[in-house]
């Protein structure tokens, strides 16, 4: 899929669900969203769970920082797109780079903890040129900041855990939530 195809899919699938353990794989499966960022694993089991969900059609986003065994190291990105996830997220906006310099879709993920982690996002856009921007947590009004600030869609996640927050950020600018979440899922 290229670009604007993945940013439609997400688009159309407002909530994402995050799995960080292998129980949620059956939950994937009962549930109608199509988009799944994989916030668990091991280097030994990561290329089998993008490989269950890919089966279930689901657009597989995986979150490099959470895998045990990862090191932030341009070789991680070679070993995981040998399994063909549509994406990769991380925190580290060198990884990312490489990331999109091989061919594969950044989501590039901010811990928003004060005002300098905010204003400090646009220096490290410069060096990822991720395809998506991950604010968390949620806070709609830095998700509203955000949206508002950059032209790069942007995705919330981080305490996004019922309703109203999830329309409160979907009106204030993002084009999507993740959230680990059940009750939300299925919204």
């Amino acid at each position: 899929m290229n670009k604007r195809e993945i940013l439609h899919v997400i688009e159309e699938n407002p909530i994402i669900l995050g799995i960080n353990q292998d129980s949620d794989l059956e939950l994937v499966a009962r549930n109608e969203s199509q988009v799944v960022f994989t916030l668990f694993g091991s280097i030994s089991d990561i290329k089998d769970t993008i490989h269950r969900l890919k089966e279930m059609k689901q657009l597989v986003f995986v979150n490099i920082d959470m895998v045990d065994g990862f090191s932030p190291r341009n070789s991680v990105v070679d070993f995981l797109k040998s399994a063909e996830p549509d994406g990769i997220i991380s925190s580290k906006p060198s990884i990312l780079r490489y990331a999109k310099e091989q061919g594969l879709f950044t989501i590039h993920r901010f811990f928003i903890l004060d005002s300098s982690s905010w204003r400090n996002i646009g220096r490290q856009l410069e060096i990822s040129q991720a395809d998506i921007i991950n604010i968390t947590p949620g806070w709609t009004k830095v998700i509203q900041w955000t949206s508002e600030r950059f032209s790069i869609p942007v995705i919330s996640s981080g305490l996004v855990c019922d309703k109203e927050i999830v329309l409160e950020n979907l009106n204030a600018g993002a084009i999507a939530i993740c959230t680990t979440n059940h009750e939300v899922w299925n919204m």
